[in-house]
């Protein structure tokens, strides 16, 4: 027996049986090895060149990413050690080459949970994220646009439904006895990273613009407190200041208004605001607004309930 492995083993080195498997970081279909019986080290197992021969296992793997996701073609060979390089034998070949070792060729399979099933288990996952994240994305560009009739009902629902902003009464910021606020037609509030955000729209057809500057200091004092009334930990205050108007307001107006801006360092406090012109179509305000004039502007656009409807159906 030892004389015909031998033999075998060297007429397998001399033929096209000694190959190399192909393989690839990135792969669909390349060749993998694992070692699967390791054979003692003497000359029964050893070639011409000096190595020694163990048995193994090749099969080809699609993978993405190093993650294998599919394995198929396995099959027993002959390895010596050097990388990708493998001996064409028999399945007889294998068992008496085994056998002249005493040892015992171990159950199937012989891949690891990984390579078996761990990888197929991750590359799921990752197309359930993916799947979940795009229908999240349908889903909010559907709610971008709005069925209601006025730009003022159609700002409001895109703050509230896309940009997660949570609507207050207006009357929220009634502190201390106070009245209500002149033109104030909606005010929304969340937490932004470590900030604090407000977003209040003011309906101008309720409202002069001599009433707003002559009140900007009073709702300035009011929005100071409106962090601690939610109950919000942030470090900083945001407050955006929309002056929607039906039609176009003449330019000392818009400069007076935006002139309001106000700041107060101790309290970390920023009032910003704004201009949106549903005449013109036209928003008027800082480049860092939140949430951004791109999306500010989908308030010009009454989606029609239909397109709206076919959307939804597609998700």
């Amino acid at each position: 027996m030892k004389k015909a492995i031998i033999i075998t083993l060297l007429i397998l080195v001399m033929n096209p049986g000694y190959v190399h498997a192909k393989a690839g970081l990135l792969s669909f279909g390349g060749e993998e090895i694992v070692e699967v019986v390791k054979l003692p080290n003497d000359e029964r197992f050893q070639i011409p060149e000096g190595q020694y021969v163990d048995i193994g296992y090749i099969y080809k793997s699609v993978a993405v990413l190093f993650v294998p996701i599919w394995n198929y073609d396995g099959r027993l060979v002959g390895i010596t050690g050097q990388e990708d390089t493998y001996l064409n034998l028999s399945p007889e070949e294998i068992t008496d080459i085994v056998s002249e070792a005493g040892m015992k060729l171990p159950e199937k399979p012989y891949l690891d949970f990984w390579h078996r099933i761990g990888g197929k288990i991750v590359f799921l996952i990752a197309l359930l994220a993916f799947g979940f994240n795009a229908m999240n994305k349908i889903k909010k560009k559907a709610s971008f646009l709005s069925s209601l009739p006025t730009g003022r009902e159609r700002l409001r629902d895109i703050l509230t439904s896309s940009q997660e902003f949570t609507e207050l009464d207006p009357a929220t910021l009634n502190i201390e006895g106070k009245t209500d606020v002149e033109g104030l037609y909606f005010i929304g509030v969340k937490n932004y990273f470590n900030s604090f955000i407000s977003v209040s729209v003011f309906d101008m057809n309720k409202v002069s613009v001599e009433q707003i500057q002559s009140n900007n200091d009073d709702l300035f004092e009011r929005l100071l407190v409106l962090r601690k009334m939610v109950s919000s930990k942030a470090r900083s205050s945001i407050h955006y200041i929309y002056f929607t108007f039906d039609k176009s307001p003449n330019n000392d107006d818009i400069a007076l208004l935006k002139s309001l801006k106000k700041r107060k360092i101790r309290n970390a406090t920023n009032v910003i605001p704004g201009i949106i012109d549903f005449e013109k179509m036209e928003i008027d305000t800082a480049a860092s607004t939140v949430p951004s004039k791109k999306i500010l502007e989908n308030c010009f656009i009454q989606a029609k309930q239909e397109e709206l409807l076919v959307t939804e159906a597609k998700m």
